[in-house]
């Protein structure tokens, strides 16, 4: 088994930006791969191995949504109990998701005794639209929207769940407005249409 480099929970979540974006654990599978999941794979390693020089090259890396898509959905990643399905798109600023949430198996179910969480319950077709950006070594991530099966979810109700689930498990990094430190000596990461550009120094 290998170990996830840590250049890719940061990453990842700069293109994933909510909820089911930031359960990220640390670990990779050995399923079989497409040659687009190898492509990511040795982009990833490059922008780990140029982190640790002493004077990281400053030529940019680009990894495109097939990659990202691959490498989220053939295990580059583990995903906790309840997601599937992920899918990521981009625009220029704007990060586009989607996934297959049972939100029962993600909580445990213990979501149910709170009436603001009884959302959070059941499987649903999660749609997350969020801005993001990177500069000098700070990523900071804004969710926008979030949909159930269409259903616009009140952003209250969001943010609380947020403190409640994933705050407490995964730092305050984790929640509808974000903004953590990047790995790896990454100094940029600028979104376009379906890429990510990503620089280091």
């Amino acid at each position: 088994m290998k170990i996830f480099r840590p250049i890719t929970v940061p990453l990842i979540l700069l293109l994933l930006s909510a909820g089911m974006c930031t359960f990220l654990l640390a670990t990779t599978y050995g399923h079989r791969q497409s040659a687009t999941f190898a492509g990511a794979e040795r982009k990833i390693d490059w922008i780990a191995e140029n982190g640790r020089s002493g004077h990281p090259s400053t030529r940019p890396t680009v990894l495109t949504s097939a990659e990202w898509n691959a490498y989220l959905n053939e295990g580059g990643v583990t995903l906790p109990e309840g997601v599937s399905s992920v899918h990521l798109t981009t625009d220029p600023a704007v990060v586009h998701g989607d996934a297959e949430v049972d939100f029962d198996q993600l909580t445990a179910n213990r979501t149910r005794k709170n009436p603001l969480l009884q959302l959070f319950t059941g499987k649903h077709h999660v749609t997350v639209t969020a801005q993001a950006a990177a500069s000098n070594g700070i990523g900071t991530v804004r969710v926008e929207s979030v949909q159930f099966d269409g259903l616009e979810i009140p952003r209250m109700a969001l943010e609380y769940f947020c403190n409640r689930y994933l705050r407490p498990k995964y730092g305050n990094a984790y929640g509808m407005d974000s903004t953590f430190r990047l790995h790896s000596h990454i100094d940029t990461a600028i979104l376009g249409a379906d890429k990510v550009t990503i620089t280091q120094r």
